[in-house]
């Protein structure tokens, strides 16, 4: 083996001792005193192992994977790790700490998704769309064109989930829970995006952020060739996700005859928030400004604004759950096989399939109590 390939692979091995830590959230100190005693490693020591400095003996390295909860294997393993964070809706004053626990969580579970999808030879189409298409047409264009042309949907037809339209363009999604306030984020592995998605935020936030999302990756090789600014992706990315969920002719069948109780009932059809609807209408000169203060006001007066009324099904981002079910059912993989794979523990992978399915949406309680309002600011 060259000193090259050396180097590399100790670099791999610093970098996951350090993701490991991140994970359980604890510090270098912290980790050397919960090491057993005849060990006896400091923090130091440690610190020094994640910047690659030193490497750890193996049997340090064991009693590390047995702190951090991980097969001995993954350290040793040379795989990509997720990158460029981008968040949605970050709750200011979020402790560093947190965010790196976070993505360090979901660093492990989209190399989890990844190495079961090629380790079972799974091999998603590609959609695509021309270059020059996704530059010349308007966000508003962009989003008519893959509802039509990619979706073969009408005006009137909602999308059933829009997180599996997302993975249907290459990309991939997961339900990571946040132990701060954030709606979802965004990463890339190598080259392929990533979702990561909070399933206990609103379903309509799901699905516009999934929208939003679904947009960075149409525009992310435009980025590159025209030179296009975060800013102008993010601008694009805000403009498609609306009209991808709602097309502007339902929009203004929604607000004809001005009932708040119309705008609920295209809300539960397309799975779009009221909030996002008022912007929308307001922004396309269907209802005036005048008009939108007050419905915003009317809607925080009623306690809307945090809860708004009808219900929008759940769309849910278990794509590697359901692949790792299918395997074990159909006898593909074994759990210690499952386990080698994906590097994460048989006792962690069950409680993943058991938590996604404990997750319950929830209901609305039925139109008692829905008011019909006049549009008058």
């Amino acid at each position: 083996m060259s000193k090259n390939v050396i180097l590399r692979l100790d670099r791999n091995l610093a970098r996951r001792l350090r993701e490991a830590r991140r994970e359980v959230g604890i510090s270098t100190r912290t980790a050397s005193q919960r090491l057993p005693k005849k060990i006896a490693v400091s923090h130091v020591t440690i610190a020094s192992y994640e910047k690659g400095l030193t490497t750890p003996p193996i049997n340090v390295l064991g009693a590390m994977a047995a702190l951090y909860q991980r097969p001995i294997n993954w350290f040793l393993e040379n795989r990509e790790t997720l990158s460029g964070f981008r968040y949605r809706n970050l709750h200011a004053r979020v402790p560093l700490s947190d965010q790196r626990q976070f993505e360090a969580i979901a660093g492990k579970w989209a190399e989890a998704y990844f190495a079961l999808e090629n380790h079972l030879k799974i091999h998603r189409p590609k959609r695509t769309m021309a270059r020059m298409e996704r530059e010349d047409l308007s966000p508003e264009k962009l989003a008519e064109m893959v509802r039509t042309e990619h979706l073969n949907l009408d005006d009137n037809q909602p999308i059933s989930n829009v997180v599996s339209v997302l993975e249907s363009f290459s990309a991939w999604a997961l339900e990571i829970k946040a132990s701060f306030g954030v709606d979802s984020a965004a990463a890339r592995h190598g080259d392929e995006f990533v979702m990561v998605i909070n399933p206990e935020v609103a379903s309509d936030c799901i699905r516009m952020n999934a929208a939003h999302e679904l947009a960075h990756v149409l525009y992310a090789d435009c980025k590159q060739s025209f030179d296009w600014s975060d800013d102008e992706v993010e601008q694009r990315a805000y403009l498609f996700a609306a009209p991808l969920l709602l097309p502007e002719s339902q929009l203004k069948e929604a607000f004809v005859g001005k009932s708040f109780l119309k705008l609920i009932q295209y809300k539960e059809k397309f799975g779009i928030s009221l909030a996002a609807m008022i912007y929308m209408a307001e922004k396309a000169r269907i209802i005036n400004s005048s008009v939108a203060r007050w419905l915003c006001a009317e809607m925080i007066k009623r306690g809307w604004r945090q809860n708004e009324p009808g219900y929008v099904w759940r769309d849910r981002a278990i794509g590697f759950e359901m692949m790792l079910e299918s395997a074990i059912q159909m006898k593909i993989l074994t759990w210690e096989e499952a386990e080698r794979v994906t590097g994460i523990r048989e006792s962690e992978l069950r409680q993943r399939l058991a938590n996604v399915m404990q997750i319950e949406t929830k209901q609305d309680d039925g139109d008692e109590g829905r008011p019909t309002l006049k549009f008058s600011p």
